[in-house]
């Protein structure tokens, strides 16, 4: 697991995405989502990275950036067969990104290349690792559900895998 940076969910959308990761558990038997924090993932670090570091690089990327609005809809399968919602993606969101990957990249390795900006798809996760049978019975389950939604990113958070080896837990949320 890694150290996850991104914004969370505003409310009602942070509570949605909670009932669905519930649901999702209930109905189809699947772990529930690891990182308990309903965000979009804009970096991530293996666990050996210096958390107060990776803190005081999301301050000063948050100090330089405002508020801004996104939009997600639909729903997607990663390889592996992770299921998402996509956050498209606009110049403020790329912006933060960018910034974001400045300063972190050099504090340790991403876990993937998939958090690096040319292969970078911005979402919101549902479900991780499945087979791909149950992949396609989750995604034929939620087709029905509205994922067209508007919000603004108004945060960074920190959040790192618990020592336990748990769920995740919240380091830190700075606001842009």
């Amino acid at each position: 697991m890694a150290i996850i940076v991104g914004p969370t969910l505003p409310e009602p959308y942070f509570e949605r995405v909670e009932a669905v990761w519930e649901e999702l558990a209930d109905r189809f038997g699947i772990d529930r989502y690891v990182n308990p924090h309903p965000h979009v993932t804009l970096y991530g670090l293996a666990e050996s990275a210096d958390v107060d570091a990776i803190v005081a690089a999301v301050e000063r990327v948050a100090a330089e950036h405002d508020p801004f609005t996104v939009r997600t809809s639909g729903l997607g399968t990663f390889p592996g067969d992770h299921v998402y919602i996509p956050v498209a993606k606009s110049p403020a969101l790329l912006h933060l990104h960018e910034d974001t990957v400045d300063a972190l990249a050099p504090l340790g390795d991403a876990p993937t290349e998939y958090y690096e900006p040319d292969g970078w798809f911005p979402h919101v996760g549902l479900a991780l690792s499945l087979d791909h049978h149950l992949a396609g019975e989750v995604v034929g389950h939620l087709l029905e559900r509205e994922f067209a939604w508007r919000f603004t990113v108004d945060n960074v958070s920190v959040t790192r895998p618990a020592a336990d080896g748990g769920t995740h837990e919240l380091v830190a949320t700075v606001d842009l």
